[in-house]
């Protein structure tokens, strides 16, 4: 399957080369991690390329391929036997993902994220392949986004992973859509939904109703507007397992947030979640930075909590701070990073993490920096 996808990338790319457009980034990044339960200190590389190509041959048809080329290396892939697997890993139902190669310290790898056509007419549009379905309309967290969930750690991957499926919408309004949307993963399980949504009284609405991992019938609603010139918004999904007398449980997900710029241009931002189902247990600190995030699995506690606070000291100098809160595990995250632009395209950023967990009475800290210098085009 991998030869044909990669014959099939070879030829979008030769037929479409006199009319293709194409934009990307290149950045190189080392890092550095401490933990303090090892006393582990471990530096590592990575250099990270992204690739955009896409072609119109008809006013009504689009195709996108959207690649990430990744070589990594250091102390943190050593350590961990089987760390290429987990790179190399694709939860699309089509595995686009390849190792080029890799050794004790080291992996290159190649992932197709974005593999799809779109034709559109009128009102109408439908896009078919490996793409991005974002139902979310909150900032840190998506109880309504069941095709594209994240983790907000993940910070250097800004388009967030695709799935494949297929995704329809029709625009009712100026400011209102009916969608319909399919995915199938590398288990062949199926997600399927319907989403509605509209403009009243100056506020963004939608609802939807869907079929999650053929384990659970969901309804959601999500809304997003301002008071008084604070941003105000929030989702809710409520999950009800298809077999009542088995797994998984039933589970309400909700998001609440709001922020507001200064006019200095600070900027306040905050957000709580609400995980039903989440039992406050936790055993490590590896678990706490490299949990398995899903839409019914936003977080590892009950409750969280999401602040932060940004300002642009000039034009070309950002600096900001958050902090995450896990009251239920007695767990925290600190999150400062700097911003400074050397060029029209050229940035450098600073980035630090902090984790913090209590676990059988002892505390775990695990402590990134990351340097980042990145060159779109």
């Amino acid at each position: 399957m991998k030869h044909q996808i990669i014959f099939f990338l070879l030829l979008f790319v030769h037929l479409c080369k006199a009319q293709i457009s194409m934009k990307g980034y290149l950045t190189e990044m080392p890092s550095v991690l401490y933990n303090n339960a090892t006393e582990d200190v471990w530096m590592d590389n990575l250099v990270h390329n992204r690739l955009n190509f896409s072609w119109m041959p008809h006013e009504n048809i689009d195709v996108a391929l959207e690649l990430r080329n990744r070589y990594m290396w250091g102390e943190t892939i050593k350590a961990f036997p089987g760390y290429d697997k987990l790179i190399d890993h694709d939860a699309g139902w089509v595995d686009m993902s390849y190792n080029l190669s890799s050794g004790e310290d080291y992996v290159l790898n190649t992932f197709v994220d974005r593999f799809s056509f779109q034709y559109s007419k009128g009102k109408f549009q439908a896009r078919v392949g490996r793409q991005r379905i974002n139902w979310g309309m909150g900032m840190v967290w998506n109880p309504n986004d069941i095709f594209n969930s994240y983790s907000y750690f993940d910070f250097d991957y800004v388009e967030r992973p695709g799935v494949d499926g297929v995704r329809l919408q029709y625009y009712t309004g100026y400011s209102s859509a009916l969608e319909f949307a399919y995915k199938i993963d590398y288990l062949d399980r199926i997600s399927s939904a319907v989403k509605y949504q509209f403009n009243k009284w100056g506020y963004d609405y939608q609802f939807l109703a869907a079929y999650y991992n053929d384990e659970d019938w969901v309804l959601g609603a999500g809304w997003s507007g301002d008071i008084k010139g604070a941003g105000f918004y929030g989702e809710v999904s409520y999950f009800y397992p298809k077999d009542e007398n088995g797994y998984p449980q039933k589970a309400l997900v909700g998001t609440l947030g709001a922020n507001y710029t200064f006019k200095n241009s600070l900027m306040l931002q905050s957000e709580i979640l609400y995980s039903s189902n989440i039992k406050n247990s936790f055993n490590s600190l590896a678990g706490f930075y490299l949990f398995d995030a899903s839409v019914k699995r936003l977080s590892i506690s009950d409750f969280t909590w999401f602040s932060s606070v940004s300002y642009p000291f000039t034009p070309l100098f950002n600096a900001s701070f958050s902090y995450m809160g896990f009251p239920g595990v007695n767990a925290h995250y600190v999150g400062p990073t700097i911003d400074y632009s050397l060029h029209d395209n050229v940035s450098l950023s600073l980035v630090g993490q902090y984790f913090a967990v209590k676990v059988n009475s002892e505390r775990q800290n695990n402590v990134s920096l990351f340097l980042r210098l990145k060159w779109n085009f």
